[in-house]
């Protein structure tokens, strides 16, 4: 209560009253005898403030409030935080009132206040119109990301719930008039660049350097230059690059220059968004700055611009200018560095890094080495990735989410690399498919599924928090090992810490499609509808290929229709996976039944533009399938001698000589089986002698084939 009275508007309430004061202390000091009380400081202190308190409440009961909007009265009086009160008439009490309804949370009733005041009688201090109007810029923020954003359309101006007072603020900056001051310029300047708002923060900027300065004034601190940061930082946020030159030329030309702060304030946002492009600028700029050497952190922040652009040259070609330099490096600065290169794929650099760092005194941090560890991973050195991790153990590091996250994905990343190289089926000639497998035997020998469990395990030991990347991956190592069991197990253990994403369910049936289990892979593809996960294309291929892998023509097939018949928005397509799996499988069935399926299938991807594409360079006479699959192959064959004796019948093709590109392979004697042993009449053809890679079928062939489809 002192302090609060202690105020200037308060003591000069009191000056206003001193002979009530003094009277009334008068009688306090006659009515008690001196032999009982002896009035000392502490006494008439308090004497005091019962007093202030009682003419206070007389105050209020005696000065009532007037019901004139302050924003439409412009002749409602300002009085200035220098003015006495010889100079203005002012009220005390309410202005006390708003800023303690401000202070406790009810802006709303602060605003109504204010706008009641009687512009006649009442005047407002500045302090009051900054309590306020600090008070609406610090409200809730709705960032308007947009690049040309539009005041009319804002929810700011008719939706009151949004609980954004920035525009109130304005307007109160409007009714301040002649007497408005920097502070609520700066204070409406900082809520717009909060709010993404670059163009109103920059109208308002304008607005503060015509009323408080001129470009020719070169020692003017208004604006200042935390202002015209703060306007900076708007725009490098909106990505308005030209409009950031363009004010760093205008405040030279007035006289505040840029400082190394400055500039790492905007390359610190450069480097968030993986701005390189303008983050080199940048740095070039203030290369160039008279009086501005550019320090460690506005190298770093540059660096780090171009590792998250992932430009590893551009990132290390600025590392390498700095130790040229001979700038004393940190650990920040060569782990941002080892993060350029764990992005380029280039582990061998970061290894190299991390040693040098130790070399030099520089004590590496468990973001060093847990990007060591994703450089590592990336790179596919998943042995390295775990020797690094026993590393930190052994230095009694903790090793967080991430570092572990990284090794799993080494591991996962590896095992789906021999995954591919294990299992793969084959077409021999008048042998049918087999299945080839891998002479190597370091897919079993390493088990890199049992190590990720492992990791999996030692964070659940070690408390370190597993999130949906560790049993995605996790689950990713299994599904490449044929691991189903293990992949399901993750899936329940992970549903005991986080809802599994679309990306675990889906290596979990990898998993099954492996280990050709049918079953389970089709649970697991309800299961995940029936969590509120929309299967993509990623999910219905996978379940596809458990269903080629087991040997399912039947549900192969209703997995496409359905896919076909998904509504476009929920962006389920078949893609050439699609077809090259589903023709696979109903090429591998038994009955006349399953090739008619497949041949509706390929004419279903010919109108989808999924293969044989209008735009290619394919023709009526001349068809490429050297990139196609042997059993795409095969139902291209049927399809487009279909095709080709439906449009002479019609009168719509000159028959002349047929060509199909094979390329001199398997594919070539594949697709000359196709035709002399499946097409009624055979047709034969030949190897062109300065066309290895190519079958030729004459005109006379194609006449006898087209003949023989209308018999």
């Amino acid at each position: 209560m002192i302090f609060h009275l202690a105020s200037l508007d308060t003591l000069n309430f009191f000056c206003n009253h001193e002979a009530t004061l003094t009277d009334t202390t008068t009688k306090f000091t006659h009515q008690v005898p001196m032999n009982h009380i002896t009035p000392n400081r502490r006494t008439v202190t308090l004497l005091l403030a019962v007093v202030s308190v009682i003419l206070l409440t007389e105050a209020f009961q005696t000065s009532p409030i007037t019901t004139k909007s302050v924003s439409r009265n412009p002749s409602c009086r300002f009085t200035s935080e220098h003015q006495t009160d010889s100079q203005a008439s002012s009220s005390p009490s309410s202005s006390r009132s708003i800023v303690s309804l401000v202070e406790n949370g009810n802006l709303d009733d602060a605003l109504s206040m204010l706008e009641n005041i009687d512009g006649g009688g009442d005047t407002i201090p500045a302090s009051t119109y900054h309590a306020v109007i600090e008070a609406c810029c610090a409200g809730k923020v709705e960032r308007h990301n947009n690049k040309k954003y539009n005041k009319n359309n804002s929810s700011n101006n008719n939706n009151k719930s949004a609980m954004d007072k920035i525009n109130e603020a304005a307007d109160l900056l409007t009714a301040m008039g002649e007497e408005v001051t920097s502070h609520a310029y700066e204070t409406l300047i900082s809520g717009y660049a909060r709010r993404g708002r670059w163009q109103d923060a920059y109208r308002t900027l304008a607005a503060l350097e015509e009323k408080f300065g001129s470009s020719d004034e070169k020692d003017n601190a208004v604006p200042s230059l935390n202002v015209y940061q703060t306007v900076l930082i708007a725009f490098v946020e909106a990505g308005e690059y030209d409009h950031m030159n363009s004010l760093l030329t205008r405040m030279r030309r007035r006289g505040v220059r840029p400082t190394v702060f400055t500039y790492n304030s905007l390359l610190k946002i450069c480097a968030q968004t993986a701005r390189w492009r303008e983050a080199v600028s940048i740095l070039s700029q203030c290369q160039r700055e008279p009086g501005v050497n550019p320090d460690l952190v506005t190298f770093t922040s540059t660096i780090r611009a171009c590792a998250r652009a992932r430009k590893t040259d551009k990132a290390m070609e600025i590392f390498r200018v700095v130790k040229d330099m001979g700038v004393k490096m940190d650990v920040y600065c060569y782990t941002t560095a080892m993060d350029a290169c764990a992005k380029g794929r280039r582990w061998k650099v970061a290894l190299s890094l991390l040693d040098e760092m130790k070399e030099k005194g520089i004590e590496p941090n468990e973001v060093s080495y847990g990007v060591a560890v994703s450089a590592c991973g990336n790179g596919g050195q998943w042995e390295k990735a775990l020797e690094l991790l026993e590393q930190m153990r052994k230095e009694n590091m903790k090793i967080n989410t991430i570092t572990y996250n990284s090794a799993i994905a080494a591991l996962a990343k590896a095992a789906r690399s021999e995954s591919r190289q294990q299992r793969r089926y084959d077409y021999k000639p008048g042998g049918g498919w087999s299945k080839v497998e891998s002479s190597n035997p370091a897919y079993n020998d390493n088990d890199l599924w049992k190590k990720a469990l492992d990791l999996v395990d030692c964070m659940e030991k070690e408390g370190v928090r597993r999130d949906s990347f560790t049993f995605s991956s996790a689950i990713s190592t299994c599904g490449a090992a044929g691991r189903w069991q293990e992949s399901l197990d993750l899936i329940d253990a992970m549903k005991r810490v986080t809802k599994p994403n679309k990306i675990a369910y889906t290596s979990a049936i990898t998993a099954c499609a492996n280990s050709e289990k049918w079953e389970p892979a089709f649970e697991l593809f309800n299961d995940m509808k029936n969590d509120g996960l929309q299967p993509d294309l990623v999910a219905y291929n996978a379940l596809i290929n458990a269903g080629t892998m087991s040997n399912q023509p039947e549900q192969v097939f209703d997995l496409w229709v359905e896919m076909c018949n998904t509504d476009k928005r929920e962006k389920v397509s078949p893609d050439i996976v699609t077809l090259t799996e589903v023709i696979a499988t109903l090429d591998r069935g038994i009955g006349k039944i399953n090739r008619e399926r497949a041949d509706k299938v390929f004419s279903e991807a010919v109108s989808r533009g999924i293969i044989l594409k209008e735009d290619s360079l394919d023709s009526s006479w001349e068809v490429d399938l050297s990139r196609m699959s042997f059993p795409v192959a095969r139902a291209a064959c049927r399809f487009i001698f279909r095709r080709i004796a439906n449009a002479a019948k019609n009168g719509d093709l000159d028959v002349k000589d047929f060509s199909l590109i094979t390329g001199a392979s398997k594919m070539r004697e594949y697709v000359r089986e196709v035709l002399r042993d499946e097409l009624k009449p055979a047709v034969f053809c030949v190897v062109p002698k300065l066309e290895q890679g190519t079958l030729q079928v004459k005109e006379k062939v194609m006449r006898n084939y087209i003949a023989g489809q209308s018999d």
